[in-house]
């Protein structure tokens, strides 16, 4: 599964790369039911109609952020598997999360680009329900990571489709090569009542963006430097994702005391 002389090549090129069928359809199903296990209980306060004060809540360790909507009472649903935007911190406290981010096929992936050793950073799924998944606005991530430089080739994140993703229901987009130019996440915008740091939309063209469509089980791989972007979803399907954030031993932790992250190695 380690990229090909080709492929790597793309990636640095470009700063992202999509590598296609590389979870099964049972294995997404099971993420997705893992997930939805979270989300009904973490959020089952939804079913009796009562809405939690603040815009997350924590079930068994793992966090949950509601959507704007759902929060704010505009939308009330069914279902509270379709009412989060974000559940992570699953890594440690879910053992199906815990397995994926050493699975031999991620790692190869990501050592790929970063080298035999990496330092796992952290996991969320990202979700846009139905008609009301919010858009995340155009930033970079590695200004978002306590690491330093502020640098390409020194974060790679593994997203993972849990379902198909298109143009309708916010598929990511990218700007190939912007990860060449340096730190442009330095602002903060909202999208209703969700705080982004975000990149200044003056400073840069978005009509250069490729949309990535995936389908469940492909991959996309992106440098912590690239500049990307995900639609709202106003479609009637989900579009549910699992990303995963892989840091080069080579950066330097700005946090306190020594990285509490731990060190993965993958054996060509």
């Amino acid at each position: 599964m380690s990229l090909s002389p080709e492929q790597k090549a793309q990636y640095e090129r470009e700063g992202f790369l999509a590598v296609r069928e590389v979870l099964t359809v049972e294995e997404v199903q099971a993420i997705r039911d893992t997930l939805s296990t979270y989300l009904r209980a973490g959020l089952d306060m939804l079913r009796r109609g009562e809405v939690p004060e603040s815009d997350s809540v924590t079930y068994q360790g793992v966090s949950i952020q509601l959507e704007p909507a759902v929060l704010s009472g505009k939308v009330r649903v069914e279902d509270p598997a379709f009412a989060a935007r974000k559940i992570w911190n699953l890594y440690g406290n879910d053992e199906l999360v815990t397995r994926l981010v050493q699975d031999e096929r991620i790692l190869s992936l990501v050592t790929s680009v970063l080298g035999d050793e990496v330092w796992f950073f952290a996991d969320k799924a990202l979700l846009k329900p139905p008609h009301i998944g919010v858009e995340k606005p155009w930033h970079q991530d590695i200004p978002y990571f306590p690491f330093e430089p502020k640098a390409p080739y020194l974060h790679v994140a593994v997203w993972i489709a849990l379902d198909d993703a298109t143009a309708e229901n916010g598929c990511m987009q990218y700007i190939p090569g912007s990860h060449l130019w340096g730190n442009l996440t330095t602002e903060t915008t909202w999208t209703e009542s969700v705080a982004h740091l975000a990149v200044d939309e003056t400073r840069i063209d978005p009509s250069q963006a490729v949309l990535v469509e995936a389908k469940a089980g492909d991959i996309v791989l992106h440098d912590g430097m690239v500049l990307h972007y995900s639609a709202p979803n106003r479609s009637p399907y989900p579009r549910w994702a699992m990303i995963l954030d892989f840091i080069s031993v080579r950066a330097r932790y700005t946090g306190e005391g020594q990285p509490p992250f731990p060190r993965l190695r993958y054996a060509r």
